[in-house]
Order: structure tokens, then sequence, then C-alpha cells
């Protein structure tokens, strides 16, 4: 049965802004590099099957060497350091602060494609939304409130906002070093998430278990598996997908969607407080990415629509 890739794409958005509160589930019995391996360690495996059962050659003979000599820093800059940054940071902040920070990644691509392109144009209107959601970033952190428990907080959100750094030069390294090469989507995901599952085993000597687990720790080991399968394996198959049915610029939509599911579920499944800074920030970054990536256009873009 195949899906409306509207409909797909909605449900992208809600399963991406779901693995935040997993994340947090998985942080009450393990430490935030075994939550990164384990979901790191599914997506592969949910892409290795994709790969087995694709019919297109993977990569261009011509481009082989060059595509994994290019790929660990891909997997580095785009999974294995904001994965982790985004779990060690939800050991101190909230699950609806972490989706709504993360929210700002298309706000640093913009500035990073100006800055490492000098034909790349930046209207009034990205110029603006820009600012305004560097303002919006501000007050959700609010560090003028930072005493006490608050400033481990803001230690919290300051790595997630590192996250939405590093996604935004992911997206740039792509563009300017990977668009080229002929490999297909999915051979690129699966190359960049099992890099950087073996990446993630570096750091893991490194970070340890909260003090005290929740008990049987099998609610956060169905967590980190539900996490790895679905939000990262099976999630990068339909997002591929709907880019080749709808094109980039209407799946681009999904950046509103995830930071709104991730809020929700935040305060509906974990009890999450917010306070009149947030919603307030919120909003601002909101509207910001909104100018940025030019409006809630879900119609089919056949200029960008993939083979």
């Amino acid at each position: 049965m195949k899906l409306n890739p509207r409909l797909e794409l909605f449900l992208l958005g809600g399963l991406w802004g779901l693995s935040y509160v997993l994340i947090e589930v998985g942080l009450r019995d393990f430490s935030p590099a075994v939550v990164v391996f384990g979901r790191l360690l599914g997506g592969s495996l949910v892409l290795l099957v994709a790969l087995i059962f694709s019919e297109k050659p993977f990569i261009k003979s011509g481009s082989r060497r060059k595509f994994w000599l290019l790929m660990p820093i891909q997997a580095l800059v785009a999974s294995a350091l904001p994965y982790l940054a985004i779990s060690y940071g939800e050991t101190k902040t909230s699950t609806a602060i972490a989706g709504m920070l993360n929210a700002a990644t298309p706000l640093f691509t913009v500035v990073f494609v100006k800055l490492t392109s000098s034909s790349e144009v930046v209207g009034r209107r990205k110029g603006v939304g820009v600012v305004l959601g560097l303002v919006g970033v501000a007050l959700i952190l609010s560090p003028w409130n930072s005493n006490g428990s608050s400033s481990a907080q803001l230690v919290g959100d300051l790595v997630v906002l590192l996250a939405s750094i590093s996604y935004a030069l992911g997206f740039v390294y792509t563009k300017r070093y990977l668009g080229a090469l002929s490999a297909t989507p999915i051979m690129v995901a699966f190359a960049q998430i099992s890099i950087a599952g073996a990446i993630s085993i570096l750091y893991l000597p490194f970070f340890h278990a909260p003090r005290h687990p929740s008990g049987s720790a099998v609610e956060g080991f169905l967590a980190i598996v539900v996490l790895g399968f679905v939000q990262t394996g099976l999630a990068t198959l339909m997002y591929h997908r709907v880019v080749r049915e709808l094109g980039a610029t209407a799946s681009s939509v999904v950046s509103y969607i995830v930071p709104l599911v991730a809020v929700a579920a935040g305060v509906v499944l974990l009890g999450d407080h917010l306070s009149g800074s947030f919603l307030a920030g919120a909003g601002v970054v909101l509207i910001s990415v909104v100018m940025v990536a030019g409006g809630f256009k879900v119609k089919r873009d056949a200029a960008t629509k993939l083979p």
C-alpha cells in the first residue's frame, strides 16, 4: 500500500518530532553515546536492507573513490555530531526546547550558504527572516534568566543549538561536494548513517549511564530500537520518497511540522513546562523559518522532481 505523498510528508514530520521524546526516554537508562550508537545501528540495518533490494546502481564507477573520501565528513557533521549534541543536550533541557531550537537549522543554512558562495543572493525577506530567527532563539534561550539550575539548562540549550548549526553545515556540504557524484539517495543515506555509527563508537567510553536508571531499562531499550529502525531508518526512506514525488521545495514543509510535534509531545507525554519567553521565541522562530523557506507550499515541484 502506497501512501499519498502529502500525507506521508506530514507523517514524516510527526515521526521526526516524536524522536525527541524517544531520546528523552532512552536517556533515562542509557548514556547519550549509547542512544546515538543504538539509533545509528538500527538506521543502518534498515537502509542496508533497502540498499540490497534497490535495482539502480549505487555509485557511478568514476565517482566511487571521491565518494568514500568525502562521506566521513558528511557523516560527522550531518549525523554523528548533531545526534550526540541533541542527546547530550536533552540530559539538561526539555524535549520541547530541543525540538524548537532544531527548527533554526534553515536559518543557519542560509548564513552558511551565503558565506561559502559568492554567487548566492540573500533577498530582503530571507535576511529579515534570519535576523528575526536569531531574536527568537535568544528568547528561547533567555540567558538573562540563567542562575542556579537554569544555568545548566542553558548549557543544554546551547549544545542542542550546536546540532542545528552542524545540520546546516551538512546541508551546505552536501550541496557543494556530494551533489555531482551521481550516487543514489539511498546509497548516500546508508553511507552517512553507517559511517556515523562507526564514529559514534569512538565517543562511547566518554559518556556514562544515568546515576539513577529508571529500572529494568526495557523502556529505554525499546525507545532506542524504535528511534533507530523507525525514526532514523524508515523515516529516511520516507523522506527520499517524498522528495522524489513532491520535490525538495515542497518537502521543506517538514521543517515546520517537526518542532510543533516535538513541543506538543513534550507537553502531553512528558509534562514539559512552556514559559512565556519560550512561547514568544517559538512563535518568532517559526515565522522566521517560513520567511526563509518560502512559505507552506505542498504542491508538486516538477523542476526538482527526481527520476
